[in-house]
């Protein structure tokens, strides 16, 4: 660059490539205002980027990052695929190497037929935006939308069209249903570009027509990630571009363009019409040949191009038999499929190979399959599923086969039923090592079948081997009936038992489970005989409880059966007995005694469930007992429930066995009397005597329940008289009343009254002892017991009552809950729970009075000790804890004794603070609490233990909301930093929701970390973080947000030397001075420096040329060329100062060829001695320098040498030799010798002459 400078003088600049020229201002508004500029300075950024990705290349700024010729020159030779076939600058430092850069582009491009108007290297350094996207318009134009469109495009139809015109007639071509004639108005719903990747990848976007026109951006995303994903075709324009009214056509054409060479993906998500003949087999399971009986014969079916279906494939033998191959899917890109099958015989098999149901290419394919080496005769095979009988049908049944010795062969086992069918059953073997084969059938019809067993093909000794498969499973003749198949009425720690009745349900398999909440039960298992099973589980814990039956593998009639199970009911507030309770006859009523325990009874309810209805009658006693009838109409097993309150009472439901009604048993007609059914009379420990006459009750069996008021059964002593009576007796033992019931055949006979038994009461003989009554060691809220022990009592009731003194639970005195659990042996066990810490009293009384220890009193210690209770995690951290983000947090009870711990969450908006609040015991004396927070803000954890709050509850919780790490933003951090310079960038997390924890951590060269800091940043949600990077080299800037590092962490960064131009050097003759026209060369070196941009002018009389060469060392070698003499100032700034030394001045001398010298006269050919000689020098085409005559003899004698200037660049040149002989004459002009100066001759001077007589006259001498 060159411009006149005061004086006249001249300048020359050769400017840093970190100084860039500033764009007209003109343009840069056009830039700002024009949409369809914007849009198409992106496109064609992007298509410059797909192509420079290749080289690890990318452009920024289509604007500048073209201006040091290196990307545009990468450009050209990726899309050429030449070189440059020129050197050029690898680090264009200087102005000057950018435009030889640049220009080195553009002369390829001439060299490539490719015109270019109105752009030369200037525009591009400069950065004219205009011209550069011509530019880029230019090269899309000729390497993307010249190029021929597709393999049967007619070339010479191709050279008479635009290109694009070409580009719209390849794409109205691929698209006849649509309209398409320009490429802006045409595109902008979406749907057009659907269409055209679905015409390209048919069932890419298969309903591209259904499209809705008003969502065209959401039409143009789809359409175009589909064609990126499984097309590579890239996005260089946006879905929001391509749509957008402002759009220009050459942004549109240079995507489209991409389209005509695009190629289908494996593994695309196609939905096309199926297409069977596109789908191949291959493999040598299909080869004609090479395929041997009994090895597995294997093959490939591949559906990529055949659209959605599924694989079926069928092998027929020689002899007609067809059975279906092994398909396995392999989910792979090309949907291929996997398919083997073993010939079971010698000869030419067919083989069918369908796609969703029809043939693919050249199926069906024919296979001869040969024979197999090995010796069969020494193959044995033995097991239950080759005996001839024994094996029954859907059971399971095996043999075993063993080839050791037998050489190689492959094994084969076909099964054919009774129908002749092939292979039904499957067998399937099992290789079980050195020789030794296991196989496995399960026969599925009944009748004979013959197991052929082959060994390479051929039938081992014995095969085909005839079994006999006994009577098919019936598990519909199966029933599973008891109580513990009930679905309610169970209680936890019940015996649930059941029965199984296999009779007539064939052969099979009975196999029964349970399963529990807490997993499946342990169930144990009895053969009762004639195929009936019983059953028994033992739940523990209440819930649901699927009870599964199953005969032969199949499920029996009503399973699984789902069995509710309560938990324990407390003490039994009813019972119940007798008769009804365990069977009877159909049609006839079943009897059972209902009595009080205690006087809260409760309301009482009934029900029966079986076979068919029963009429239900009570009968109270009132005297807290109650007789029960109903009456069954069919026979089976009924489910007679008693209910208190709503709830079965212990026993129920009871399982009755109702049989079928006969003619020859009359119960109604058995009679009953004696002292011993009498209502009083009887006396305590003697024995009572009854007889019963049964003489007209026809057939039956009798049999006598009694019980006392307490629920204990009584031993009555039956004895047959042997004439239709019986004499009965029983002793009673204790002064209660007592109830008889007399069955006969099952049935209840009339007379069933109660016996009134006396005793006396004694209350001080009751006896209260337990750790319940203890002085010390009771804990609050832990359960404890005492007995009440009235065996030596008499006849009266047991109360109890438990109060706490006030301030235990509350302000007053308060009753405390128990129950009474009533023992056999006239005991009572009283459990009950103290709620709290302090005194409390017992009282017992027996038959309305007071037992000699009452009243007891009790002191209960704490329990618990909530102030040892501690609770951590980050369910309970001030920050950290996200929206919607489950969470959790320990509580540690260790050593703080037995209580209950709670959890509480409040949040200061309405609705529920979280949801999913769970505290899970883990049994080591922690807890485990996890909840989602479903409200922002701060909660209040309230966390307490035996009602006490923990230390630091309630705890305050903020919770955040989720994060969104695309909405982290930073800004200010250089790709390149100076060593020993503090820096700061900003992380700006508006949006990005969680904690907002930012932290950062910078790695220096040897992954050591520096100090860094993070602050909270000038704007909200925004943070500053700063550090002073110490050595030079890579480094790496790591940011999280929360813990996850945010979009594109680690980022890189280069860091060099601090710039310094003190520390720059320049050095070379050229800064000392030169020849004018004579190039004068210097170095200059930035090692250390730091990074900077090098400025470099020459002022002086011209303008001087300025050459530089980046050494890549941190030298640059500079060379500038002085046309005219003088004196010239060299300035050299290293960003933007001057180095030592500058300005150079350097004076430059006149240019002068001392060849150009020439010289002449009578003085070079001869002299004499002591005469003058002459000759003369011209300079005048030898430019300006000084001149220099020597002249000297043989001897070394020097001649007096004058010089006489004529002013025109000739001199004179006088000499005078002093001797005679060879003189040497010696011209040197600016200091350097003229060539080809001869020797001269210098003759002796003559002698002397005697001149007195010599005259001269005439008239030329005369005076006038």
């Amino acid at each position: 660059m060159s411009a006149a400078a005061p004086g006249g003088r001249g300048r020359s600049e050769a400017a840093a490539a970190a100084e860039p020229a500033e764009m007209p201002a003109t343009e840069k508004d056009l830039a700002e205002d024009a949409p369809w500029k914007r849009i198409q300075q992106n496109t064609f950024t992007r298509w410059c980027n797909e192509h420079l990705k290749c080289v690890q290349k990318r452009v920024g700024n289509l604007q500048t990052d073209l201006g040091d010729g290196l990307r545009l020159i990468a450009l050209l030779e990726v899309l050429s695929q030449k070189q440059m076939g020129r050197k050029y600058n690898a680090r264009p430092t200087f102005r000057q190497m950018q435009l030889e850069n640049v220009s080195v582009a553009l002369e390829f491009l001439e060299r490539e037929n490719i015109k270019l108007v109105s752009i030369d290297s200037k525009a591009i350094v400069d950065g004219n935006l205009k011209l550069i996207l011509g530019l880029i318009w230019t090269l899309i134009l000729h390497y993307s939308i010249s190029m021929p469109m597709w393999d049967e495009e007619d070339e010479e139809e191709a050279k008479r069209q635009t290109p694009k015109q070409r580009l719209l007639g390849w794409i109205q071509n691929r698209l006849p249903q649509l309209p398409i004639t320009n490429f802006s108005k045409d595109w902008q719903s979406g749907r057009a570009l659907g269409a055209l990747v679905d015409s390209c990848a048919p069932g890419l976007c298969p309903d591209w027509d259904s499209w809705n026109p008003n969502r065209p951006v959401e039409n143009a995303r789809e359409a175009m990630q589909q064609a990126e994903e499984w097309l590579g075709i890239p996005q260089v324009i946006t879905p929001e571009e391509i749509v957008d009214p402002n759009v220009d056509e050459h942004s549109v054409m240079t995507y489209l363009s991409q389209f005509p060479k695009a190629k289908l993906k494996p593994g695309a998500p196609l939905r096309p019409k199926l297409n069977p003949k596109k789908a191949r087999a291959y493999g040598p399971g299909i080869e004609p040949t090479g395929n041997v009986v009994q090895q597995r014969a294997e093959f490939t079916v591949e559906t990529i191009s055949a659209g959605q279906g599924e694989v079926l494939v069928y092998v027929e033998d020689p002899d007609g038999h067809r059975e279906e191959a092994k398909v396995v899917a392999n989910n792979d890109k090309n949907r291929t499929f996997s398919v083997s099958y073993v010939p079971k015989v010698t000869g030419v098999h067919k083989v069918t190979v369908l796609f969703a149901g029809q043939h693919i290419a050249k199926s069906p394919f024919e296979v001869q399959v040969g024979r197999a080496a090995g010796d069969a005769s020494r193959v044995t095979a033995a097991g239950p599923g080759l005996e001839p009988s024994g094996n029954v049908v859907n059971r399971s049944t095996h043999f075993d086969i063993c080839t050791a010795g037998a050489g190689p062969g492959e094994v084969g086992v076909s099964i054919v039923d009774p129908s002749g069918r092939r292979g039904t059953p499957e067998a399937a073997l099992e290789d079980r090592g050195s020789g030794g084969f296991r196989c496995s059938y399960k026969p599925l019809s009944e009748g004979p079948h013959l197991v052929h067993v082959t060994f390479g093909g051929a039938p081992i000794p014995r095969s085909p081997f005839s079994v006999t498969v006994g009577q098919a499973c019936s598990p519909g003749s199966v029933r599973a009936e008891g109580r513990g198949l009930q679905p309610k009425g169970l209680r936890v720690n019940e015996v649930a038992d059941f029965k199984v009745h296999t009779k007539g349900g064939g052969s099979g398999d009975l196999k029964v489970t349970v399963k529990g909440p807490k997993g499946l039960e342990a169930v144990k298992q009895k053969d009762l005989g004639d195929g009936t099973f019983g059953f028994e589980y033992f739940p523990t814990v209440p819930g649901n409880y699927t009870v599964t039956v199953s005969w032969g593998g199949q499920a029996v009639p009503r399973s699984p059966f789902e069995v509710t199970v309560a938990p324990e009911g407390g003490a039994p507030r009813v019972r119940a007995w007798g008769p009804g309770l365990e069977g009877g006859v159909a049609g006839k009523a079943a009897d059972f005694m209902v009595e009080a325990i205690g006087d809260d009874v409760g309301t009482l309810g009934f029900s029966v469930e079986g076979p068919s209805q029963a009429r239900l009658e009570c009968e109270d006693g009132g005297d807290g007992s109650g007789r029960v009838r109903y009456w069954p109409q069919e026979p089976g097993l009924y489910a007679v429930h008693v209910l208190c309150d709503g709830t079965d009472i212990r026993g129920s439901p009871f399982m009755a066995e109702i049989r079928p009604q006969t003619n020859d048993s009359f119960p109604e007609k058995v009679k009953a009397q004696g002292p011993g059914l009498e209502p009083s009379g009887v006396v305590l420990n003697k024995a009572a005597e009854f007889s019963v006459d049964a003489r007209h009750g026809g057939k039956g069996n009798l049999r006598v329940y009694m019980q006392d008021a307490d629920g204990s059964p009584v031993d009555v002593a039956v004895k047959d008289n042997g004439n239709g009576t019986f004499s009965c007796s029983y002793t009673p033992r204790k002064a209660l009343k007592h109830t008889a019931m007399l069955a006969w055949g099952g049935v209840n006979i009339p007379q069933s009254p109660s016996v009134g038994v006396g005793a006396g009461s004694h209350p001080h003989k009751v006896k209260v002892f337990g750790p319940g009554v203890a002085k010390t060691g009771l804990k609050a809220l832990e359960p404890t017991y005492f007995t009440v022990d009235c065996a030596e009592a008499g006849q009266g009731d047991v109360s109890i009552g438990i109060k706490c003194a006030p301030g235990v639970v509350g302000p007053a005195e308060a009753d405390l809950d128990f129950d009474i659990i009533r023992n056999d042996n006239d005991t009572f066990t009283v459990k009950y729970t103290p709620r709290g810490a302090g005194l409390h009293t017992i009282m017992v009384l027996f038959a309305g009075q007071a037992t000699p220890s009452s009243p007891i009193r009790v002191k209960v210690d704490p329990a618990h000790d909530a102030s040892k209770v501690r609770a951590e995690g980050p369910g309970l951290s001030r920050s950290g804890v996200e929206l919607g983000k489950p969470t959790q947090f320990t509580v540690s009870t260790k050593g703080a004794g037995r209580a209950a711990l709670d959890v509480q969450v409040t949040a200061p908006g309405k609705g529920e603070a979280v949801r999913d609040l769970q505290v899970t015991d883990n049994h080591d004396g922690t807890h485990t609490v996890t909840y989602t927070p479903v409200q922002q803000g701060p909660l209040g954890v309230s966390v307490t233990y035996g009602g006490d709050p923990i230390p630091k509850s309630p705890f305050s919780v903020g919770v955040s909301p989720g994060l969104d790490l695309a909405k982290i933003k930073i800004s200010g951090l250089d790709d390149k930093l100076e060593v020993g310079k503090a820096h700061e960038f900003t992380v700006k997390a508006k949006g990005a929701g969680g904690q907002g924890q930012v932290c950062a951590r910078v790695l220096g060269p040897a992954r050591k970390a520096l100090p860094c800091s993070v602050e909270p940043g000038a704007a909200p949600e925004s943070s500053a973080v700063r550090f002073v990077p110490r050595d030079e080299g890579a480094h790496s800037v790591e940011v999280t947000y929360d813990g996850v590092p945010v979009p594109g962490s680690p980022f890189p960064v280069e860091v060099v030397a601090a710039t310094d131009p003190s520390k720059v050097r320049a050095f070379g003759p050229g800064l000392q001075g030169g020849l004018a026209g004579v190039p004068a060369p210097f170095t200059i070196d930035t090692k250390g420096a730091g990074t900077g941009g090098l400025g470099l002018t020459v002022e002086g009389p011209c303008e001087a040329k300025i050459e530089c060469q980046d050494n890549g060392d941190g030298t640059c070698s500079v060379s500038y060329l002085p046309t005219e003499p003088g004196d010239y100032n060299i300035n050299i700034l290293f960003a933007g100062a001057h180095i030592p030394g500058s300005p150079f001045r350097a004076p430059i001398r006149p240019k002068f060829d001392p060849s150009k010298v020439t010289c002449e006269g009578p003085g070079l050919e001869k002299a004499t001695a002591g005469q003058p000689g002459r000759f003369r020098v011209d300079c005048s085409r030898a430019g300006t320098a000084e001149l220099t005559i020597g002249i000297a003899s043989e001897a070394g004698a020097r001649a007096d040498v004058r010089v006489e200037e004529n002013g025109d660049g000739i001199y004179t040149i006088a000499y005078t030799p002093r001797s005679a002989g060879v003189h040497t004459v010696t011209v040197e002009y600016g200091g350097q010798p003229v060539p080809h100066f001869p020797a001269v001759r210098v003759e002796p001077a003559p002698a002397a002459v005697d001149t007195s007589g010599i005259k001269v006259y005439g008239p030329g001498v005369e005076g006038k």
